[in-house]
């Protein structure tokens, strides 16, 4: 097996000259979104085929995953993004993604606890094509679709490689502290992609959940997101932790996942969180223990900060992450 990135077959490299396009990527993923791959890879992808071809040409219900060659992207190699690069940057790029709701889809989701092998209809196979992990950027050309087979299962047994820290803690930490988040109103600050967000929408079918980020680009691909999983108690806006839009009072629960320690000023982003929450309104936060970037903050230095803030709160630490639980007492 060679070293380089690029695949080998039959003695050639292969690259994207070796295919002929039959689509293209409508996402909202550019230069800024994509120095967030790790999260990028969560977002959901419309694949446009061009004139003449079908969803029904390449998609068939008993598969649920596929194989897509796409262009590459243009990210730079760096020590965080290294494998990224080598994996989605040379010659061609490769995902492996989920097919997401039925045929078609027709804006109609299932939700991400569905599945793609569930809902399909004949009548929606030439219908939109959403796929999940699709980590191609806007625009980019589509070469192949290709379904993934129980041979890819079995070879991919007993694999190894290594896994982002702050990825496998948010795996394991999230599903323990989702059930604790619920209210009428619920808000997401640093929301991202909206992955966590949507989670939340799923959870609390009854609730009004808000997410806010900084970057246009991820909150037009949350929107997205939330539009092809037909969730529609989410709303995304982009707006800074520092100038939350929302009047004071206005919401029962706020939470952030491995938010806070972006920000400059901590103190500030805290005294907006506690704006917007009603009286008796609780605020829950995870942060990263032992991270590569950011302050390193403590169970006991969070617990500090907090209070310092007005807030009422106790911490956990946790393997890789502190969970602080926090309300506003008035």
């Amino acid at each position: 097996m060679a070293t380089r990135s690029a695949a080998i077959y039959s003695g050639k490299l292969i690259s994207t000259a070796m295919f002929e396009e039959i689509g293209a990527v409508r996402n909202h993923a550019d230069p800024e979104s994509l120095q967030h791959l790790a999260l990028f890879k969560d977002s959901i992808s419309e694949i446009l085929l061009i004139e003449g071809l079908y969803p029904s040409d390449y998609f068939r219900a008993e598969y649920s995953h596929y194989i897509v060659v796409h262009t590459p992207l243009d990210i730079k190699d760096s020590e965080q993004n290294n494998e990224w690069s080598h994996r989605f940057s040379s010659r061609c790029g490769v995902s492996i993604v989920e097919r997401i709701g039925g045929w078609g889809g027709k804006g109609s989701g299932c939700g991400s606890r569905c599945g793609s092998g569930s809902g399909y209809e004949d009548g929606d196979r030439d219908g939109p094509i959403y796929v999940r992990g699709l980590m191609a950027a806007r625009g980019s050309k589509v070469y192949a679709i290709l379904p993934y087979t129980h041979i890819h299962l079995a070879a991919s047994k007993g694999a190894s490689f290594p896994e982002l820290r702050p990825v496998s803690t948010r795996n394991r930490i999230w599903p323990e502290i989702l059930p604790e988040i619920g209210g009428d109103k619920i808000l997401d600050v640093g929301c991202g992609f909206g992955r966590l967000t949507l989670d939340v929408a799923e959870n609390n079918p009854d609730s009004q959940v808000f997410g806010i980020d900084v970057y246009e680009s991820l909150t037009a691909q949350a929107r997205m997101n939330a539009e092809a999983l037909g969730i529609r108690n989410a709303d995304f806006r982009t707006a800074s932790a520092y100038a939350l839009p929302f009047e004071d009072g206005a919401f029962e629960m706020v939470y952030s996942f491995f938010m806070l320690h972006h920000l400059e000023d901590i103190p500030m982003g805290l005294s907006q969180i506690r704006r917007v929450l009603a009286s008796g309104g609780r605020y829950l936060a995870a942060e990263p223990l032992g991270h590569h970037h950011g302050p390193n903050y403590s169970g006991g230095d969070w617990l500090r900060i907090f209070e310092e803030a007005g807030f009422s709160a106790e911490v956990e630490e946790r393997e890789g992450a502190v969970i602080i639980r926090a309300r506003k007492d008035e």
